[in-house]
């Protein structure tokens, strides 16, 4: 078993990773908490001549920040040159699809009249807007997300979302303070654009909120924004702990449609042959909407047994999905024919896990590792799906299928599969891998083997996607605008595996962005570990129970209970946990 390396982001520094595939746009992290005494250096200026921000002592905010450390930044316009608006902001005015969080010092009912402090998205001083989600905690007692372009006929600004106290987990704050705020952007198309926001780890009611106006801006930069309109030298803004991250939802396309595979595929032997892209018609059958071009890979020196293995992406990878379409061998005439997908491979482990179609006399899809028990000749990994655990059968000819494996780490000694074929789940997902030759991370890839084959025997594919697994966004959890539609209904599903040891899956879905409680119970009533507790977009989630209460003690085996709760839906099951 390997453990994934670390990768610790600098606290100041702008940091850009390059994943390398097609369709994979750079990934950029910013995070500033000022502990160095001074503001990172990439923090620029809405308008030229401004006072940048700085770093301050803790001790000279208003309030001490709990585990703030040392410094907070703090912008100011301070000789009111803008009505005491302070804007500043850091990354390129070409980013989408990012999320910016922080804490922010947020004022409520300022004696001096209208007092903001929030946090920026989608900026562009060229374009003259910015949009900011601000605490406009003054008689109106509300969050606002809104631009800075008014219309001078209406005297309303152009786009304007006012959260209300019911819109607020908590309501409104009475007094000054510290509060986390975070926003969600994402461009759904050049006229729409879509925000998520938060406060106080809540999502806000009504979210996403759409701008589909006149000035609706699809990218832009990030940042602070401090605003008092009554004061001679402007409010004070105090931030600490900024963090932009990404909204990648993809990690990897590949469709082969350049007429050459992407350069980033890699091998998991050195010296075999790498992929290539060959021309539709030279497939054994035409792929349906699969373009001019397809992948090809094969063993054809027949160095391994006729087995090629394709690779690509981080060996440190964990929580993804890997999905594409393969020519899949039925009852071939030479014998074992496997062709299927990859993940979690890491060549200097020796150890790849693959989905494989193996329709020959077995009739079964198999997951399953390379990792051969040389006493009982088994493989230490080894699920086999028969015919009866794929809706639809088995098929009884070659053909193009849809395959899919999404892949977890559960935890050091644990990971969980889910499998797909032709867009269905395979009966008895997810399943676990505990066994001596766990992997935790790992590549993913594509991989075709036949046994008894003088050349190996060659693989085709098309249409590769890999993505990240679940992702702590509502962007992914509610408005996947290439996911299935919203539940028709709340629901709460058996918990998986039942009965259970050491973790189990619970599932469920909401209709109705609300408040979601989803708690166990000893058969007694009593409460011992709130799973989820918080504001929810309306979508399908999963989580995992791993037999512990509150206090990190290991419950006895036995019968328990788990109950999801929201405004308009209460519904229990129970489950047997053994030991």
């Amino acid at each position: 078993m390997r453990k994934l390396a670390t990768i610790l982001l600098s606290s100041i520094l702008l940091v850009s990773f390059s994943f390398v595939g097609i369709g994979l746009a750079q990934r950029t992290a910013f995070s500033d908490d000022f502990e160095t005494g001074s503001a990172n250096e990439a923090w620029g200026l809405y308008r030229t001549g401004e006072e940048n921000v700085v770093a301050l002592e803790m001790a000279a905010a208003p309030a001490p920040l709990a585990n703030g450390g040392n410094y907070v930044g703090y912008i100011q316009d301070p000789d009111y040159s803008y009505n005491g608006a302070a804007v500043i902001l850091g990354g390129e005015t070409s980013l989408q699809d990012y999320s910016i969080e922080g804490d922010v010092y947020c004022y409520a009912n300022h004696p001096d009249g209208s007092a903001y402090t929030g946090l920026i998205v989608y900026a562009d001083s060229a374009a003259g807007t910015y949009i900011k989600l601000v605490a406009d905690f003054d008689g109106d007692q509300r969050l606002r997300l809104y631009n800075n372009k008014l219309n001078m006929t209406t005297f309303q600004y152009t786009f304007d979302h006012k959260f209300g106290a019911a819109d607020v987990p908590g309501g409104i704050p009475a007094a000054d303070g510290w509060h986390h705020m975070k926003v969600e952007v994402q461009t759904v198309d050049d006229s729409t654009t879509a925000f998520w926001c938060y406060f106080d780890g809540q999502i806000l009611a009504g979210c996403p909120v759409y701008d589909t106006g006149a000035n609706q801006m699809d990218s832009g930069q990030f940042g602070m924004f401090a605003f008092q309109m009554d004061s001679n030298d402007g409010l004070p803004g105090y931030f600490d702990n900024i963090s932009m991250s990404p909204l990648t939802n993809t990690i990897l396309e590949e469709n082969f449609e350049s007429g050459s595979p992407d350069a980033s595929w890699g091998l998991y032997r050195a010296g075999e042959e790498n992929v290539a892209a060959i021309e539709m018609a030279t497939a054994p059958a035409p792929l349906a909407n699969g373009g001019s071009y397809v992948g090809y890979i094969q063993d054809p020196d027949y160095s391994y047994n006729g087995a090629a293995v394709i690779l690509g992406g981080e060996t440190s990878l964990q929580d993804y999905s890997i999905e594409g379409d393969v020519y899949c061998y039925a009852n071939h005439p030479d014998g074992s024919a496997y062709t299927g997908l990859i993940v979690y491979a890491d060549s200097a482990a020796g150890t790849y896990i693959k989905l494989v179609a193996d329709f020959d006399g077995d009739q079964r899809l198999r997951l399953y590792n390379n990792k051969l028990n040389m006493t009982t000749f088994q493989y230490t990994f080894d699920h086999k799906f028969g015919a009866s655990d794929v809706p639809g059968g088995i098929p009884a000819a070659d053909g193009w299928h849809h395959m899919k494996v999404e892949v977890q780490t559960i935890d050091e000694n644990t990971t969980a599969f889910w499998c797909y074929f032709d867009g269905q789940m395979l009966a008895g997902c997810p399943v676990y891998d505990t066994g001596v030759n766990q992997m935790d991370a790992g590549q993913f890839g594509m991989f075709s083997f036949q046994m008894d084959s003088n050349d190996g025997l060659p693989g085709y594919f098309d249409n590769i996607i890999v993505k990240p697994g679940e992702m702590t966004t509502s962007v992914n959890d509610y408005a996947r605008f290439d996911s299935p539609a919203i539940p028709k209904d709340s629901r709460l599903t058996q918990n998986y595996p039942n009965p259970f040891n050491p973790v189990t899956h619970i599932s469920y879905q909401i209709l109705a962005a609300e408040r979601v409680d989803l708690s166990i119970f000893d058969m007694m009533g009593r409460k011992l570990k709130s799973l989820v507790s918080e504001m929810q977009s309306p979508g399908s989630y999963s989580v995992t129970w791993n037999g512990r209460d509150e206090m990190g003690a290991k419950m006895p085996s036995g019968v328990y209970v788990y109950k999801l709760q929201t405004v308009n839906f209460i519904e229990s099951k129970k489950m047997l946990m053994i030991k």
